[in-house]
């Protein structure tokens, strides 16, 4: 499964073309042409909150990784925690 939840504005959602639909209208194309598995993620005042979950490939473009395995590209953002094993161009590692 590419999505366990998504949280966005106070309800949860597990269902993928739900999910999709929500990343589609709030213009996360990149997230959804992205190889991911068993993602739990939060959509909050714009920004793509990951919590945890497998980002195999794919460009992450801005938001915050907060646990999980990365395997991508990253573009911009804030590393929290988790496995980095990707390409870093450029962010925040804490």
């Amino acid at each position: 499964m590419r999505y366990l939840e998504l949280k966005y504005n106070g309800k949860v959602f597990t269902n993928e073309k739900e999910i999709n639909k929500i990343l589609q209208s709030n213009k996360f194309y990149w997230l959804i042409d992205s190889e991911i598995e068993n993602s739990v993620l939060e959509l909050k005042k714009d920004t793509i909150i990951w919590y945890s979950g497998d980002f195999y490939s794919g460009n992450w473009y801005y938001g915050i990784f907060k646990g999980g395995s990365f395997h991508g590209t990253w573009e911009n953002g804030i590393f929290e925690n988790g496995n980095f094993d990707g390409d870093w161009k450029d962010g925040i590692k804490l």
